[in-house]
C-alpha cells in the first residue's frame, strides 16, 4: 500500500466494505484519519475511494483470460468473475 494514503479505521462507517481507505492492506508505517470522516448527516464521506474496479477493466481482463484459455466457450461469468476479484486483490495489495 501506498504511504501517500490516508486510511480510514472503518468505525460503524457503513461505506466501509467497498472504501479503499478501509479495505487495502497496510505495510508498514502507515497514516491514519483521527477521526471518522463519514458525515452521518448527511450520509456521504469526501474521502471515500471506490475499492471496485471499473467494468471496462474487468472487461478487458476477462476478455485476456479467455483468451489465454484457449477461448473456451460458455465459461463467460466465470471469467468476469475471475477478472474481477484479481483487480480487487490488486487495488487492495497494491
Amino acid at each position: 500500500m501506498a504511504y501517500d494514503i490516508t486510511r480510514c479505521c472503518g468505525q460503524d462507517c457503513p461505506l466501509q466494505e467497498t472504501c479503499l481507505r478501509y479495505t487495502a492492506s497496510v505495510y508498514g508505517r502507515q497514516d491514519f484519519f483521527t477521526h471518522l470522516p463519514y458525515d452521518f448527516v448527511g450520509s456521504h464521506c469526501n474521502y471515500y475511494w471506490d475499492d471496485r474496479p471499473t467494468e471496462e477493466a474487468i472487461r478487458q481482463l476477462a476478455y485476456q483470460l479467455w483468451e489465454k484459455n484457449t477461448c473456451q466457450q460458455n465459461n463467460e461469468v466465470s471469467y468476469w468473475l475471475e477478472a474481477r476479484m484479481q483487480l480487487i486483490e490488486q487495488l487492495r495489495n497494491s
